[in-house]
């Protein structure tokens, strides 16, 4: 699967998610520049990505213990790809670490709301300067480890 594809799904997700409530002037390093890219291509060797027929519905990125991303295309949202993902991450996580954890912007209810329901607890909230925006940490104790 070809990098530009995840590129493509990260930078769409970030306007159409963030841009209720970030403003644009802060989203505008990792939409138009090379910021994106440059995480990709970092994170590649950790990122598990859900296909059908040859299109990039979703992404899940590991560092550490951290679920570092998810991202699910907008048009394909509901459909249980983020909780297939999201199992796969949990499992590779539970090999080496007790607990797995996850960032999430306060606004962002829609995914509080699933990481809650996979089980995931907010352990602290604080204010993240570079987005103006608060941001969730949040943990899931793994079974393994």
């Amino acid at each position: 699967m070809d990098q530009p594809a995840i590129v493509d799904i990260c930078k769409t997700s970030i306007t159409t998610t963030y841009g209720v409530f970030m403003n644009p002037e802060r989203m505008r390093p990792w939409v138009d520049g090379p910021e994106v890219e440059n995480y990709v291509a970092r994170m590649w060797p950790r990122m598990t990505v859900a296909v059908d027929d040859g299109q990039v519905l979703g992404v899940v990125a590991l560092d550490g213990h951290v679920i570092d991303l998810l991202w699910i295309r907008a048009d394909r949202r509901g459909r249980g790809i983020g909780s297939v993902l999201m199992e796969q991450a949990e499992s590779t996580l539970a090999a080496d670490h007790d607990v797995a954890a996850l960032e999430c912007f306060a606004p962002n209810r829609a995914s509080i709301a699933f990481y809650e329901s996979r089980g995931y607890t907010t352990v602290r909230t604080y204010y993240e300067a570079a987005s103006g925006v608060d941001r969730v940490v949040m943990t899931k104790p793994l079974s393994g480890g």
